[in-house]
């Protein structure tokens, strides 16, 4: 995909990997599809292997309707029921403006300075420190914060975290998650559904059906598990490179709307190491503000480290490391630069953040 230099630009780039992701996925189905009927006939045909194949080419037109079907039901329902299924895996709940006046002021304060609709903002009631936004259209885009958060950052390095997760819609980095989730969740269930299936009707066959197909039946069901895993490995993928540079990006995006990039790295380096969120589907944890999941060498790490966020505020950002925490009772509009950049005249460069 095309670098993205500028927000506009990445705001643009992410919609046309939200095209890429409708457009590959589907693809990447029917591909898993076509191992499914390999593996199928693997086992309850006395084919070789060049029948099988045959066998699975001539059928694939026949599952097309079939397979885009049930894919295209499964992303509508997960469309308009997205948010309850998040917030009922996460044990989240609406907050009102009288039940948490600071959090609500700040993020009312935030839309109106840009002219953008105000999410709903909920609350998990957990000791942790994190947050996320979710969503694909205005109407129904959420901001959720935990409990640990509220309490214990004050009210500039708040104000700098609900920036970063207003960026994150601002930047359409939310809606184009959120359908990457969706897709690998057809795979998963479409992945798993077939092993049992596979492996159910397996047990009612008898010795000798299974040895007549000799080599050429192991193959063919090794080729087709062997497509499976491919399929699914790269939609994993897929999803988890469109997470980490959209961090630094959001990143900028709160030093932007705040102007006090001292804030954003206070709050990062309050979160550090109190940021995972117990009982949570990693989907979530992959939207969040930090994820301190790694993976294999670093392949399936879904945010850049907290270190190398912060170097990139002081590199674009005019940051500042160390800097005190003001008083829980300070306004944010009292937020209006960072001393360094204040001497100095200068204004934070954030293109460079992607370069």
């Amino acid at each position: 995909m095309l670098e993205a230099y500028g927000l506009k630009t990445h705001i643009w780039n992410n919609n046309l990997r939200s095209t890429f992701l409708l457009i590959a996925f589907p693809v990447l189905l029917l591909f898993m599809a076509y191992g499914i009927m390999l593996v199928f006939f693997g086992f309850t045909s006395d084919g070789n292997m060049e029948q099988g194949l045959q066998a699975a080419t001539q059928a694939i037109p026949l599952a097309v309707p079939t397979t885009l079907g049930l894919a295209g039901g499964w992303f509508s329902i997960a469309f308009f029921g997205h948010q309850k299924i998040i917030s009922a895996s996460v044990k989240s709940r609406a907050l009102t403006r009288s039940e948490e006046p600071r959090a609500y002021r700040m993020l009312e304060e935030l839309c109106i300075s840009r002219g953008q609709t105000m999410p709903r903002l909920n609350v998990i009631e957990t000791t942790q420190m994190n947050a996320f936004a979710s969503g694909i259209r205005d109407k129904n885009y959420q901001i959720t914060l935990t409990r640990g958060l509220m309490d214990h950052l004050d009210d500039a390095e708040l104000n700098a975290v609900i920036a970063h997760e207003l960026s994150h819609i601002r930047n359409k980095d939310v809606r184009m998650l959120i359908i990457a989730i969706i897709f690998v969740g057809i795979f998963s269930f479409v992945g798993e559904s077939v092993v049992r299936g596979i492996f159910r009707t397996n047990l009612g066959r008898t010795n000798h059906h299974r040895r007549s197909g000799g080599g050429n039946a192991g193959a063919l069901i090794f080729f087709g598990f062997a497509i499976i895993a491919v399929s699914y490995l790269f939609a994993v993928l897929i999803r988890f490179t469109l997470s980490r540079k959209r961090e630094y990006m959001a990143d900028a995006g709160a030093v932007e709307l705040t102007k006090d990039p001292d804030a954003m790295i206070r709050a990062l380096e309050k979160i550090s190491g109190r940021a995972q969120l117990q009982d949570v589907p990693d989907e979530i944890r992959e939207m969040s503000l930090h994820n301190p999941r790694i993976g294999l060498a670093g392949a399936f790490a879904t945010h850049p480290p907290i270190e190398k966020r912060i170097d990139a505020i002081v590199k674009f950002g005019g940051g500042r490391r160390g800097t005190q925490s003001a008083p829980k009772s300070r306004r944010p509009e009292a937020m209006e630069t960072n001393a360094s950049n204040a001497g100095k005249g200068k204004k934070p460069r954030l293109n460079p953040w992607l370069g």
